[in-house]
């Protein structure tokens, strides 16, 4: 709990970050206490591994949904499931995160999101299919809200694009491994009589693979008494309509939403696209896997881009670009070519994410940073909902090509957004936000 100055401290200014020991030791938070050695490693590590298997089990779910007798529509709704849970409930958990309980959510989320893979896993129906899909949306939005909540609560402010980029990094690096993985133990089991994939024996090893991700939650914990009161964190907590009314906000939040909405439409329906024109689920989990490898490079790049690009155009490009790509998709049965916009695509959606995620951090309030994030990560979920249900009825209407393009235009007008959000001229001070 903070001081009474602290308390008191009027909205919009900002709190002592906290400082690290430049020897092994504690980390200090910025309420003063101290912060066990290695936190950063294993949140990085469990994004990494929960990553693995959200990757591989939303694509599985699609497969899973034709299997059990679905369409295009179908797909369309247990993918908008994913979202449903963490959209009802993303400020609260941003809030209670702000008062301390970032551990705690962190822990509940890894253990919610193993259950979601299990009951996938044992899904006779798509009704059952659409409840796991929730369920794992829920346990994603809770460790994702602690993990990149932690970061600005117990870092040094100069490291947060660093450790942004490495959360991001070890996220791509878990999708990286887990579509092969996937596509793997799936194409090892075939198809049944219908022609459908048999997705049962590579769900089970994913949702063992998520058991593995718990542990690494109880490896460290705040050793200071973090917790804020709700009577407190009323005095200083700001409205979504506040949090929204931040000038960049906005832009960031659409920015991040047409990332990751491109992201699980691609997810979503590359195996009905695949599917529709003859590709086998293997050259579909290498092409989901190609779009991975370039989003780990560019994480892996991000200090060096950083320093040689203005943050403005990698902004702008992160969906300027990439929505190029995407939409060359429905325009070619061409492996090579796919693999091509694949590989663009990812490129510069893995330079998008962290990013926005500093963006959001550095223009809200520091007392509602975890709000904040949690509004950006709301408005990433309701684009989750809507954008696949219209994905979906799109393609029942056109093709499931028009989905692709739909996604492509999205991207587009994001970046066009950001790209007025940032000129430095739209305003005094917007120069500031550019830099975010």
């Amino acid at each position: 709990m903070g001081t009474a100055g602290e308390q008191r401290r009027p909205p919009g200014t900002r709190r002592p970050v906290c400082k690290e020991r430049t020897r092994r030791g504690p980390v200090l938070s910025r309420r003063g206490g101290g912060l066990p050695f290695g936190w950063f490693p294993c949140i990085v590590a469990a994004s990494l591994v929960s990553h693995a298997v959200l990757s591989g089990v939303r694509t599985l779910m699609s497969y899973r949904a034709l299997a059990l007798g679905g369409d295009a529509l179908t797909v369309g709704v247990v993918t908008a499931a994913f979202a449903v849970l963490p959209l009802l409930v993303a400020i609260q958990i941003g809030r209670a995160v702000d008062r301390g309980r970032g551990v705690a959510a962190l822990r509940l989320g890894l253990g919610l999101s193993a259950a979601a893979v299990l009951l996938a896993a044992l899904s006779p129906s798509v009704l059952v299919l659409s409840a796991a899909s929730a369920l794992l949306g829920l346990g994603q939005m809770l460790h994702t809200v602690a993990c990149q909540s932690l970061i600005p609560m117990w870092s040094p402010e100069e490291t947060l694009d660093s450790r942004f980029a490495h959360l991001t990094l070890g996220v791509s690096t878990g999708q990286l491994l887990g579509f092969p993985i996937a596509g793997a133990v799936a194409t090892a089991a075939g198809v049944d009589a219908a022609g459908h994939a048999v997705t049962t024996p590579a769900l089970l090893v994913l949702a063992a693979l998520s058991a593995v991700a718990i542990p690494l939650a109880y490896t460290f914990a705040a050793r200071s008494n973090e917790h804020v009161s709700r009577a407190e964190h009323a005095e200083r907590r700001q409205t979504a309509t506040q949090i929204l009314g931040t000038r960049g906000m906005k832009p960031a939040i659409y920015s991040s939403l047409a990332v990751l909405t491109g992201m699980d439409l691609v997810m979503a329906y590359l195996p009905v696209l695949g599917q529709e024109i003859g590709l086998s689920i293997g050259t579909v989990t290498a092409l989901l896997t190609a779009r991975t490898v370039t989003s780990v490079a560019s994480r892996a790049l991000m200090p060096w881009l950083l320093r040689h690009v203005a943050r403005r155009w990698l902004l702008v490009s992160a969906t300027g670009v990439s929505a190029l790509a995407i939409l060359a998709l429905p325009m070619t049965s061409n492996v090579p070519v796919l693999t091509l916009a694949m590989l663009v695509a990812g490129f510069f959606w893995g330079i998008g994410q962290p990013l926005t995620m500093t963006w959001v951090t550095q223009v809200a309030d520091a007392n509602n940073r975890s709000a904040a994030l949690s509004v950006r990560l709301a408005g990433n979920r309701l684009g989750q909902v809507l954008v696949p249900l219209a994905a979906g009825s799109l393609a029942a209407a056109l093709g499931v090509g028009s989905i692709f393009v739909g996604c492509g235009l999205v991207l587009l007008s994001s970046a066009t957004t950001t790209y007025n959000a940032t000129r430095p001229d739209v305003r005094p001070g917007a120069a500031e936000t550019s830099s975010a």
